[in-house]
């Protein structure tokens, strides 16, 4: 396992801990800041699925997972927790493209009203653009989770961690501008083609 592998199976390990520790929490009725917060309050029936989800997707039952989550987020689709989990879950299927459209469903309703749980998304969601390759999203998605943590340094950050994938994508993204050109050469030799380089004049007669 190399580096890049060891750091998001440990940061994969670190956020899922807080993430299962997140629904008790709501049925204790914890964290709640804000005297509005109180009607829309997750009920005990999606607390209660988002647990049972959580217990399938440690026991990597991950079909179940999902379908306990979606039927989460049907008791309460203003809740971003559901969808954030529905989104982990996906991507340990492979899933990247539904993952990524939960976990923006996810930060709709995160936010400022729930700092670390939006924390989580935002990290999430730059680690699926990567996994896509889309690597100048990619990189502005890390630049969003680390603006978020210098805001929000107590919300369970990793500001190096962005640091040191923006560090990286720069260099990606270098590459695949030098490259380029070799990767047009190769295409248009499958083709049949003859490959002009525009950097070059055409010879003179």
């Amino acid at each position: 396992m190399g580096p890049r592998q060891h750091a998001l199976a440990s940061l994969s390990l670190v956020l899922l801990v807080p993430a299962l520790a997140l629904a008790p929490a709501l049925a204790r009725g914890e964290g709640k800041k804000k005297a509005d917060m109180a009607a829309s309050a997750p009920s005990r029936d999606y607390q209660a699925l988002c647990t049972q989800g959580n217990a399938k997707y440690v026991a990597r039952d991950y079909a179940g997972a999902i379908e306990l989550y979606r039927k989460a987020i049907d008791h309460a689709p203003h809740q971003p927790l559901g969808y954030y989990l529905l989104g982990e879950a996906q991507v340990a299927t492979g899933n990247l493209t539904e993952a990524e459209a939960s976990e923006s469903r996810a930060a709709l309703d995160a936010g400022e009203k729930d700092p670390a749980l939006n924390a989580r998304i935002l990290f999430v969601t730059a680690d699926l653009k990567e996994r896509q390759k889309k690597w100048e999203d990619a990189k502005a998605a890390w630049q969003t989770y680390l603006e978020w943590a210098n805001h929000f340094p107590d919300a369970g950050v990793f500001p190096a961690t962005a640091q040191s994938r923006i560090a990286v994508l720069d260099t990606v993204i270098k590459q695949d501008k030098t490259y380029d050109i070799v990767r047009q050469r190769i295409a248009a030799s499958q083709d049949g083609g003859v490959f002009s380089d525009p950097s070059k004049s055409p010879p003179s007669r």
